[in-house]
């Protein structure tokens, strides 16, 4: 049959795709060190209030 080293190509060149999927860009499985670990609960610091901002005279009086 003419088509069977096509299908064998086509085969062999879908193998050698995945393998080389798997092997450079499958995301890795380990988390990175700077990840926290899911029992790991985040403790954050409250914000400060936002700051007043003080009106001169300048800018809050009329126009002579």
């Amino acid at each position: 049959m003419i088509w069977e080293p096509f299908v064998l190509a086509l085969v062999l060149g879908i193998i050698v795709s995945a393998g080389l999927y798997f092997a450079y860009l499958w995301p890795s499985v380990e988390p990175g060190e700077d990840d926290p670990s899911p029992g790991d609960v985040a403790i954050s610091t409250p914000a400060a209030p936002p700051q007043a901002t003080a009106v001169t005279d300048d800018a809050a009086g009329p126009a002579s």
